[in-house]
């Protein structure tokens, strides 16, 4: 389906989208979920004033691994995004966790709520993932950041997992759907930095458990993909 998505996008090339200028204050569900879905985004916009703030630490990301526990992917993944972040060329990242934890970030929406407002409120322009993404972390932080926006803040959406369980045509919003900019270079940065988020693109281990999480048609998608946001 993916492959689909990106004959898709390449094919009706979507109008680009309207930048509102100002701070920007991206949101993620967890850390991984900004660069593969607007990486080469993010690069270009490297001199801008960004703030990142990571809900969950990922650390539920392989329940049954028998290399890595809980608390070392809390650890590890992390240090993934501040190092593909600096591949991007953003040198000192202005990174904020939140530390909700991973799968429950729905049954924790007042929380959730409580602690974005101050990071909106401050922010011209907020990114943050789809919220009918289909993934329920990544919904449960759309909705809240949706709610916060309003119609006094420009929000544009992030879709990850819709590129994998979808198809064009479709789905309700393929019509809302804006390019971003980047350029080539901004690309192969965006690749580099995917390739750091090394314990969801690489198996930990031989073990089923320990598979790549990120593989197949969605890694192909977020390295080769035209960017877009529902804005």
């Amino acid at each position: 389906m993916s492959e689909s998505w990106r004959e898709h996008l390449a094919d009706s090339a979507p109008e680009p989208v309207d930048d509102p200028g100002g701070p920007v204050l991206v949101v993620s569900a967890h850390p991984d979920d900004e660069v593969l879905a607007i990486g080469a985004w993010l690069s270009s916009q490297r001199d801008r004033d960004l703030t990142f703030v990571t809900v969950t630490d990922g650390e539920a990301s392989h329940p049954d691994s028998p290399t890595m526990t809980a608390d070392d992917l809390r650890s590890a993944r992390p240090a993934e995004l501040t190092d593909a972040l600096h591949l991007l060329g953003i040198e000192s990242p202005v990174i904020h966790r939140l530390g909700i934890s991973d799968g429950e970030i729905s049954s924790e929406r007042e929380t959730l709520l409580l602690a974005l407002r101050p990071f909106v409120a401050a922010a011209g322009l907020v990114l943050g993932p789809y919220r009918h993404d289909g993934h329920p972390d990544h919904d449960a932080v759309g909705s809240a950041l949706a709610e916060l926006c309003g119609r006094h803040t420009t929000l544009w959406e992030f879709p990850i997992w819709t590129w994998a369980w979808t198809v064009p045509g479709t789905h309700p919003a393929t019509g809302s759907m804006r390019c971003l900019p980047g350029s080539d270079d901004d690309r192969v940065s965006k690749r580099r930095a995917v390739a750091a988020f090394t314990t969801q693109v690489r198996p930990l281990s031989d073990d089923p458990a320990d598979r790549a999480v990120v593989d197949g048609p969605l890694l192909e998608h977020a390295e080769h993909a035209p960017e877009v946001v529902l804005a």
